[in-house]
């Protein structure tokens, strides 16, 4: 087919998807919906990672709301803390989605019908947002674009940028002109208001500060043209019924059912990782085991394939993989690794830092004593599976996938080897997590399964002997790191607490080129 054939060919497929659309619109509920307060808050924090928080008010006008409302994210490489309804006081389930469109889709704990209004509270963590600001040299920065709608109006959006501790009021550039400066926890924060915002309508803004103020070194930002490609037509039109496709099967996400889930208020916090609960348990400690929650994150990345044990004194790792699905603090301590294997002690301070930002903003409105009874209950029912499993290599199974809660037990060592105390002949393999959290000459091919647990839990104990240089050091660079930023024994701290500074905008423009939003939020 001549290349002048294919575009009448082409329009007419565009044709088709879009009356295949136009005829499901038709049989579609007609909602309608406006978003009545958008409440954002972006903080960069030190080591360039950004605490993102979304207080939404969504109000329905004409049909109902059954099952979800989206929210937006700036890219993938993203992870949700926290998902609530302000109002039901349900801590909603939630996807998040890092297709060719990143947002959180939140799953309503019941229908919002016309005349009623909801408002979610939503904090993630985002990563890869900061980068260097090549128009200024010295300085790194980021843009970004709150959450947009493009079928829905927004009354009052709001958004608050927090940056870096130590940037002062005439280091910054921004744009556009803010409309008033804050302080936000001792840090200077710009903030932008909008009202009446039109269905699609967005606000971008751009910040670059001194990079001196970060902890580590950002890259370069993302650049390169777009490839030229021939048939223009045929990608131009290829992409069209894409978006059509998009947009249909958008519409056709089954119907939710309201989950059953209900957290008491003031109850325990079910759902954090055991690393999370590690920090929570040992946070309330005179002299907490840092150690032993490192090591907890150090085995989290064993098991999933990410690095490995070269050598135990000195404790030396090998990252042999990528998990794209990592979790916020496991990403913090990949950042660790140094070229030569080792682990640098003031980025592991970071990962503290982290871990108790993120159990904070998941602690809040939680009560932290049955929390910590619940997670104890839980290490208990981890070693009861392992117990009952059926056969030897079975419980090897089990005991290897549950070992970060069993290391919440201070007997682990010990009680591992009680359970696993026959001594069956086993031939692991190289991808067994106990196998990698050996130094090599300490692995065999064949070994019972008893000496195999004994072995791991030894070297995890010296893997957690070996994780820091100079604990107390150590233990003092996170005492004023954390709790002297009003840190984890100030229960439910706030996100922020800001102060009025009413100033004139003498703005500079920073040309930072960053990922903003890539979609944009929608309810159903």
């Amino acid at each position: 087919m001549s290349r002048s054939m294919r575009v009448p060919v082409l329009l007419v497929a565009i044709a088709q998807a879009t009356l295949l659309l136009a005829a499901f619109s038709a049989t579609a509920p007609p909602l309608k919906y406006r978003i009545v307060r958008e409440y954002v808050t972006l903080t960069i924090e030190p080591d360039a990672t950004c605490t993102l928080v979304y207080n939404l008010t969504v109000r329905v006008e004409k049909e109902v709301i059954a099952r979800y409302v989206e929210v937006s994210m700036p890219n993938p490489s993203f992870e949700v803390l926290l998902a609530r309804e302000v109002d039901t006081g349900v801590e909603v389930e939630y996807e998040e989605v890092r297709d060719d469109e990143c947002r959180v889709v939140m799953l309503v704990s019941s229908p919002i019908r016309a005349g009623e209004e909801r408002t979610f509270y939503l904090v993630a963590v985002v990563e890869e947002l900061v980068f260097k600001d090549k128009d200024n040299p010295g300085y790194a920065g980021l843009q970004f674009m709150p959450s947009w709608f493009e079928d829905a109006p927004v009354d009052d959006l709001r958004l608050t940028i927090v940056l870096p501790p130590g940037v002062g009021r005439g280091e910054f550039r921004n744009f556009p002109d803010y409309d008033n400066l804050l302080v936000v926890d001792g840090r200077v924060a710009l903030y932008w208001e909008r009202r009446a915002l039109e269905p699609g309508e967005k606000l971008a803004v751009g910040v670059s500060f001194p990079e001196k103020h970060l902890t580590v070194s950002v890259p370069e930002p993302p650049g390169g043209e777009w490839l030229a490609l021939p048939m223009e037509a045929v990608i131009g039109a290829g992409i069209a019924i894409l978006v059509v496709a998009c947009m249909v099967l958008r519409h056709l996400r089954p119907y939710y059912e309201s989950p059953v889930l209900m957290v008491e208020a003031l109850g325990p916090r079910k759902g954090l990782y055991a690393p999370e609960a590690a920090w929570l348990i040992e946070s309330e400690k005179e002299e907490p085991d840092y150690c032993k929650v490192l090591t907890m994150i150090l085995y989290s990345l064993i098991k999933k394939g990410v690095v490995e044990v070269v050598s135990l004194t000195p404790l030396k790792l090998r990252v042999i993989g990528v998990e794209r699905k990592l979790r916020y603090y496991e990403r913090a301590f990949l950042k660790c690794v140094g070229s030569d294997g080792s682990l640098n002690d003031d980025c592991l301070v970071e990962v503290i830092d982290v871990l108790d930002r993120g159990v904070a903003e998941k602690m809040r409105g939680y009560s932290r004593r049955e929390t910590i009874e619940y997670y104890e209950k839980i290490v208990e029912r981890a070693w009861k599976e392992v117990e009952e499993a059926g056969t030897p290599e079975l419980k090897l199974r089990r005991a290897e996938e549950n070992t970060e809660w069993l290391m919440l037990d201070p007997r682990f060592p010990e009680r591992i080897v009680v359970v696993l105390g026959q001594p069956t002949p086993y031939s692991p393999a190289t991808s067994d997590p106990w196998i990698r959290a050996l130094p090599p000459g300490e692995r065999s091919e064949s070994i019972s399964i008893v000496e195999l647990a004994d072995r791991a839990a030894r070297a995890l104990e010296r893997a957690a002997s070996n994780i820091v240089k100079d604990i107390e050091r150590f233990a003092d660079k996170v005492a004023r790191t954390v709790e002297g930023r009003a840190g984890s024994k100030q229960r439910g701290r706030p996100i922020y607490a800001a102060s009025c500074a009413c100033v004139s905008c003498a703005c500079v423009c920073a040309c930072v080129s960053c990922a903003c939003a890539c979609a944009s939020g929608g309810a159903g």
